[in-house]
């Protein structure tokens, strides 16, 4: 979309709506939590979307002479996700793959929404399935890379089995973070003043453990509202700097030949978030009423039914609002790879389904913008 207080910017040569941004230092991210004599270095976080939310719209900023300010807010954000240097996309482990074993007898195995055996209960929502392994697991659970290929992802949704040697060779996981001791001076005593000694702790794109070369060299990978140019930004906490290259439109993924289709013709959809999503009912969409029935707000012809979801534990959300100048309340995020099972009750189409893919499905049209709910649609065949 563009935004309203301004002309279509003109795509020069050179530039483009898909960019990627490369760390020229470790990032850091800060979780809102207040400094004090007590609290240690939050860990390295990987960039929320609304950390290059800030970035990409200052960066458009500077480049078209406008001011900063709540306009800036209306151009969206899509992703981040990560590009390596083979120009591959790569996104967050989904929550319903799960890695056991070591060695030779490690192995990624899969779990989907099952009723429980007769006698058997809990307390989930009314008709809300259970997610179960799909096998029985003698292993202890194991290790496997917080980051596929967005290829491998697509096999995992269609059934296809996946070694996780293959997984690991060409994922990601981060590494230790970057830690740095900061201190201020009281220049009365020629010490450190009492309560300003802290540690930041920056994640490293480059020192991951990735076991192919391809994946080194990594960058974040964005779409953005209005095309960008070459330049540096600031990204994240401290203005640390990254650069910011603009890439080829095809490298953003579009739906493979008959997916859509595919979603339409097994009457199930499952959306995988890519990004961490905000909803007004926690984990899962607000959209939905008591009986679980809703029509996404970006797709109102389409009826569906949660039928099951897999998600990790909620990730807490906070910041400093430059425009307003106040703190942003703490939030909880649903996380990256947070899974979701839908029956189609009405309205499949592929133009339906279509404004499904990779877009933000978060509740508020704001967390839309800034990135937060990136989703992946999938077909899922209901019991």
């Amino acid at each position: 979309m563009t935004a309203p207080f301004a002309k279509p910017v003109q795509q020069a040569e050179g530039a483009s709506v898909v960019v990627a941004l490369d760390p020229l230092a470790p990032v850091i991210v800060r979780s809102g939590r207040p400094f004090d004599k007590q609290a240690g270095p939050d860990s390295a976080r990987f960039p929320p979307p609304s950390t290059v939310a800030g970035c990409l719209r200052t960066a458009w900023a500077r480049k078209t002479g406008r001011e900063l300010g709540l306009h800036l807010r209306t151009l969206p954000v899509s992703g981040p996700l990560l590009l390596n240097r083979g120009n591959k996309v790569l996104v967050p482990k989904p929550a319903d793959a799960h890695f056991y074993g070591t060695g030779d007898v490690a192995s990624c195995v899969r779990a989907e929404p099952h009723s429980l055996d007769a006698g058997c209960g809990s307390d989930l929502p009314d008709g809300l399935m259970h997610v179960l392994l799909t096998k029985r697991v003698e292993e202890k659970p194991g290790r496997g890379p917080h980051w596929w290929l967005l290829s491998d992802l697509l096999d995992f949704r269609q059934g296809r089995y996946i070694a996780l040697t293959e997984l690991t060779k060409r994922g990601w996981s981060p590494g230790a973070g970057d830690r740095r001791t900061h201190v201020a001076i009281d220049r009365k005593r020629g010490a450190a003043d009492e309560g300003k000694l802290f540690q930041t702790e920056g994640l490293v794109l480059d020192d991951g453990k990735a076991e192919d070369a391809a994946a080194d060299g990594l960058r974040l990978l964005a779409r953005f509202g209005e095309p960008l140019g070459s330049a540096l930004a600031h990204l994240g906490g401290e203005r640390r700097l990254a650069a910011l290259e603009p890439q080829d439109s095809s490298i953003w993924p579009s739906p493979p030949s008959g997916w859509l289709q595919g979603v339409i013709d097994s009457g199930g959809l499952c959306l995988t978030l890519l990004t961490p999503g905000i909803f007004e009912a926690g984990y899962r969409p607000g959209w939905l009423d008591k009986t679980l029935t809703g029509n996404p707000p970006i797709a109102p012809g389409l009826t569906l039914k949660l039928c099951a979801a897999a998600t990790e534990r909620w990730q807490p959300h906070s910041g400093w609002d430059l425009a307003l100048r106040k703190p942003r309340p703490t939030r909880k995020l649903a996380p990256a790879g947070s899974t979701y099972w839908f029956r189609i009750l009405d309205g499949a189409s592929e133009e339906t389904l279509r404004s499904l893919w990779l877009t933000n499905i978060s509740d508020d049209e704001q967390d839309r913008l800034d990135g937060f709910g990136l989703a992946l649609p999938s077909a899922w065949s209901p019991p």
